[in-house]
């Protein structure tokens, strides 16, 4: 049977993993919401640029 000592370590090494998963997950969701965002807005410009030339 394992000890309590090294169930609450691993434990602790479990909640740690997810920690860090989680806030490399979140710096990562914001980094491609803002590549996401620059990609729509020259999208838009384009659109618009493409429109014009229509319009000419």
């Amino acid at each position: 049977m394992m000890s309590l000592e090294l169930i609450l370590q691993f434990l602790m090494l479990s909640i740690g993993f997810i920690a860090v998963a989680a806030l490399f997950l979140n710096v990562d969701k914001k980094r491609t919401q803002k590549r996401l965002e620059l990609e729509l807005a020259e999208y838009e410009q384009s659109h618009q640029v493409s429109k014009y030339e229509k319009n000419k």
